[in-house]
């Protein structure tokens, strides 16, 4: 995984992928845990795609697979309020999350969520915490 952490620190100080600010000047684009990430980018194709391309070379460096039918793909944020407009445009594509999901190979979920057993975007006051 540590090859990874390089792949992704390249990527991030290319402009290749953006994640979030945590804090000034601390920006996280990816966390490892054990043999899990959790990878931040914007909902943009370019990202998306240099994301795919950086995993895809791991794989063929490492030996490593991603399992894309475990992978999935949160909206988060602004991202989130155009996914609840789909809900009334049930057959129109308002937002791009559904290609950029297909271009990573993986599905579309929402949060709240549990991950490695912890609720993962729940407010601290809601019964999941």
């Amino acid at each position: 995984m540590e090859g990874l952490n390089h792949m992704f620190r390249k990527a991030k100080t290319n402009g290749w992928v953006r994640g979030f600010s945590a804090q000034p000047g601390m920006e996280i684009t990816h966390l490892f845990y054990a043999d899990d990430a959790l990878i931040f980018c914007e909902a943009e194709e370019t990202q998306i795609r240099h994301l795919r391309a950086i995993l895809t070379i791991f794989e063929g460096i490492s030996g490593l697979h991603v399992n894309w039918l475990k992978s999935h793909l949160f909206p988060i944020n602004n991202v989130d309020n155009m996914s609840r407009l789909r809900h009334l445009f049930p057959n129109n594509n308002v937002d791009n999350m559904s290609r950029l999901a297909e271009t990573l190979g993986c599905q579309v979920d929402a949060l709240p969520t549990k991950y490695l057993g912890l609720p993962l975007g729940a407010k601290n006051k809601e019964l999941e915490v």
